[in-house]
């Protein structure tokens, strides 16, 4: 426990004036360039910019509690949480300046910052920080550190639901989060009394059981005092706290901000209230700070920021071939497996037993998400796991997509590799942020310094009346923004290799399984999509695709339930002297063109089919690959897939916009004028 002495006390003020110095230096070199008419991207300093002066309390009266090793989730106006944490500053500045030598190599930016030296990061997104703490804490718990974990949001994102979920599971979880508003007054120009039914935030943790606490006039020894004991709880396993702190920013939202919102004297009536000027005056009269040590802490604080603008300055720019660079982490090459099985398995038991393999092999493999422990998954994806590794690797979350998906995230980066299960694709829209803006990009935003291990598992397809919102397949979604790995199996032997190919894989992999291919007794699927499974564990490749029928005539790319309606047709074309190559594509992202492409080369004609939608989807993507590379050996090519239309619910609507075995025999026919 840390006591409130000289030395502590000194080290929060040293600690306020680095931070004001430095953004105030950043601001100078924010504005060369942009005036007399501001320009956002003139200047040393291009984008935004959100400065934190004014706020430096509800950074230091924490960190001063904090270890290394305990994680902070800051947000879009970072620099006093990240200085007080201790993130290498020289580095924080060339990331500023999108220099080479930054903490994410000029990929970031100041609104993402990670230096896992300190385990820091943050977000420009407006309360993204509440789950990946929540998953933080539920590593740290899992794993029996004594580690917490702090999520930061000004007041404006305490209205977010991310902030009401990520509340909800750290309370239900017992979890060691702290989760910190800074109240200061505006979300961005909309007062707090306009958007905010409460007049204070650290109420509202009475809602989920935990402690509350609201600091005013942004007073930094009430808030050490405050997260000291939110830290000793936490530590003790006694669960999250809530503290709000009554702040304020002296600049704009953003620099540049006209401020048409503030009334004409509040900047300087703030000013008056200067934390740092407030600090040094209760140091003097406790006799723990004279005149020369005042102006010591400040000319070496001057002289840090000064040398780490010059770190900045005197660094070179990334060379502009770099940015192709660190969207996944490099993994070693896979073979495709040799091992045949003896027993027949279906899909649903060959994922559930390379889980169940992966679980024993490597006790940082946990599985999470809605019904997926006593229930085993809705769709078996999880049979039996729940019974043989228990409640704390095995865990049944709340409908809160957003906070378990994000906490998985959070939980990647701090030590788990989790299989979080999103119960059907379509319900990705409710957690579409973490998904896209974080899981995905994380990665690349360090410079390649933050791994995500972590496999998102979905149910796709339709087929059986469950209408537009149950039966989509939208893996074009997935493979479309950069940084996921997209596998689709098609049958068991595919299912369990890939399964644990994702597990392993340091990359956010999204392993989508249709469930007209699992082989549950209560839907109908394909014999073709149950084949031997070995009981050894083994890896099947991300990123090859395989070529489950050799044929002359033409092409046929597939994926998922499409590969057994690709081989019916393929074999009653055969009766007909038409003899089709058939592809099974297993992964959409990264898309193997090799194998599709030297196919095309041999048969002269392609053709693609889909469950996906026509538009922007996987069956262009695919086409336009291939005339890239050629089109002088091709001498058609067509696409089958869904019309852009909602999938409808009555039988013969939805059998009229699936992709079918007769669909594809009658084009295929027509494109070789048979």
């Amino acid at each position: 426990m840390v006591e409130l002495n000289r030395d502590i006390a000194l080290k929060m003020y040293k600690d306020m004036i680095k931070i004001r110095y430095f953004e105030d230096t950043i601001r100078k070199y924010y504005y060369e360039e942009k005036q007399p008419l501001f320009n956002i991207a003139a200047g040393p300093i291009p984008g935004e910019m959100h400065l934190a002066a004014g706020q430096e309390p509800a950074a230091v009266g924490l960190s001063v509690h904090l270890k290394k090793e305990d994680f902070v989730a800051a947000t879009h106006r970072p620099h006093h949480i990240a200085i007080a944490k201790g993130v290498d500053l020289k580095k924080m500045a060339s990331e500023i300046f999108g220099k080479e030598t930054g903490l994410g190599k000029g990929k970031g930016g100041h609104m993402h910052l990670f230096d896992k030296e300190v385990n820091f990061g943050c977000s420009g997104i407006v309360g993204a920080s509440f789950p990946q703490a929540v998953g933080a804490g539920l590593a740290f718990k899992y794993l029996n550190k004594d580690n917490v974990a702090v999520a930061y949001g000004g007041d404006g994102a305490a209205n977010q639901g991310t902030f009401h979920e990520s509340l909800n599971l750290a309370a239900l979880w017992k979890l060691p989060v702290i989760f910190v508003i800074e109240d200061n007054k505006y979300a961005i120009s909309v007062p707090k009394s306009k958007s905010t039914a409460i007049t204070r935030n650290a109420d509202r943790a009475s809602s989920y059981g935990i402690p509350g606490v609201f600091i005013p006039d942004n007073d930094v020894f009430a808030m050490f005092e405050a997260s000291k004991e939110a830290v000793d709880r936490a530590r003790s396993g006694k669960g999250p706290t809530l503290i709000e702190i009554e702040t304020y920013r002296l600049y704009g939202h953003f620099e540049g901000d006209p401020e048409v919102y503030r009334p004409k004297d509040e900047v300087e009536k703030l000013k008056q209230k200067d934390p740092i000027i407030r600090m040094r005056d209760e140091l003097m009269k406790r006799k723990w700070l004279d005149e020369d040590l005042d102006g010591t802490i400040k000319n070496e604080a001057q002289k840090e920021v000064d040398e780490a603008i010059k770190f900045a300055l005197d660094s070179p720019y990334p060379k502009p071939e770099e940015a192709l660079d660190d969207v996944y982490a490099p993994m070693p090459e896979t073979k495709e497996p040799e091992l045949r099985g003896n027993r027949r398995l279906p899909m649903y038991l060959a994922i559930s037993e390379a889980i169940s393999q992966e679980m024993e092999r490597d006790k940082k493999v946990i599985v999470m998400g809605e019904d997926v422990g006593v229930y085993g998954g809705i769709f078996g994806a999880t049979y039996g796991l729940y019974d043989k590794f228990g409640p704390e690797r095995v865990i049944d979350t709340p409908i809160s997509e957003s906070a378990f998906i994000g906490g998985a995230l959070g939980a990647a980066m701090s030590g788990l590799r989790p299989i979080v299960e999103l119960m059907f694709v379509d319900f990705l829209g409710v957690a579409f942020d973490q998904m896209f803006n974080h899981i995905a990009k994380d990665h690349y935003m360090s410079g390649g310094n933050v791994n995500v291990p972590l496999v998102l598992q979905t149910a796709i397809g339709g087929g059986y009346n469950d209408a537009a919102q149950h039966s989509q397949v939208l893996y074009s979604l997935f493979a479309h923004v950069p940084g996921f790995k997209v596998v689709v199996p098609s049958n068991s032997f595919d299912a369990k290799g890939l399964m644990i190919s994702s597990i392993r894989d340091d990359n956010p992999v999204v392993y989508m399984f249709h469930k007209g291919l699992m082989g549950l007794p209560w839907m109908p699927y394909p014999e073709t999509s149950i084949v031997e499974v070995p009981e050894e564990e083994y890896q099947v490749p991300i990123g090859k695709a395989k070529i489950v029928r050799k044929g002359k005539d033409i092409t046929i790319v597939s994926a998922a339930l499409t590969v057994h309606r690709a081989l019916e047709a393929a074999n009653a074309l055969s009766k007909e002297g038409i003899e089709a190559e058939v592809i099974d594509l297993r992964t959409i992202k990264p898309l193997d063109k090799k194998t599709i492409i030297d196919s095309v080369k041999d048969t002269n004609n392609l053709l693609v089919v889909d469950e996906d939608y026509m538009s922007f989807g996987l069956t262009g993507e695919v086409i336009a690959s291939v005339a890239e590379e050629s089109l002088t050996y091709v001498k058609s090519y067509k696409r089958i897939a869904v019309p852009d239309v909602p999938i409808p619910y009555s039988r013969p609507l939805e059998q009229f916009v699936q992709p079918s075995t007769k669909k594809i025999i009658e084009t295929v026919c027509n494109m070789l004028n048979k």
